[in-house]
């Protein structure tokens, strides 16, 4: 009788989760990344070179708002294929649907070598400009602090997921301020006189 009683209690197989990976961010969490991921740290070194190569103020603003418009119609896309093709795969699931495995394959190893690997080096090194900055290491100064960037945030995320996503939030919170800051500073200051006048 109890081992009948015991067999009633379990569920059917096909009853079961499916096996995968456990949600463990919050809506925050994930927003910090997104916001962190496209805002960047380069938001403070590429403004000046926009403006450089734009030639006039209407054409750098019109530059941005095309980047922000382009990059509106990426997370659109991105929203309709998670909710379409809901899979823990990413890019590469997608890949895979409309192209097959080989494409999906070489894309995800780019992402893995390249794509990623190059973007982390270039963060790493825009925060090694402005630390040399403020306290130079000597002639290879911005290459120590990204590889000293690089290599505690990678201590950081092998520590625990948390971890990283306590520290990703704060960092995108420091920069979302860092950003207020420079446009409340712009908008306070006096416009400068004009040249001979």
């Amino acid at each position: 009788m109890a081992v009948s009683v015991r067999q009633a209690a379990a569920p059917p197989p096909d009853a079961r989760p499916e096996a995968g990976p456990r949600p463990t961010l919050s809506i925050v969490d994930a927003m910090g990344i997104i916001v962190g991921t496209v805002v960047g740290a380069g938001i403070f070194r590429t403004p000046a070179l926009v403006a450089g190569n734009s030639g006039s103020e209407s054409a750098m603003l019109s530059a941005w708002l095309l980047g922000g418009a382009i990059s509106l119609v990426g997370a659109l896309c991105y929203a309709e294929l998670a909710a379409t093709y809901p899979h823990a795969g990413g890019d590469f699931h997608y890949l895979g649907r409309a192209f097959g495995p080989q494409p999906a394959f070489l894309f995800a190893w780019a992402r893995l070598t390249v794509i990623q690997t190059g973007s982390i080096a270039l963060l790493a090194f825009v925060v090694g400009d402005y630390a040399t900055q403020l306290r130079p290491l000597g002639e290879f100064s911005a290459a120590v602090y990204a590889a000293a960037v690089v290599i505690a945030l990678t201590l950081l995320h092998a520590a625990g997921t948390r971890k990283g996503t306590r520290t990703q939030n704060l960092l995108t919170a420091a920069e979302i301020l860092g950003l207020v800051l420079v446009v409340a500073a712009g908008l306070a200051a006096e416009a400068p006189a004009a040249a001979g006048g």
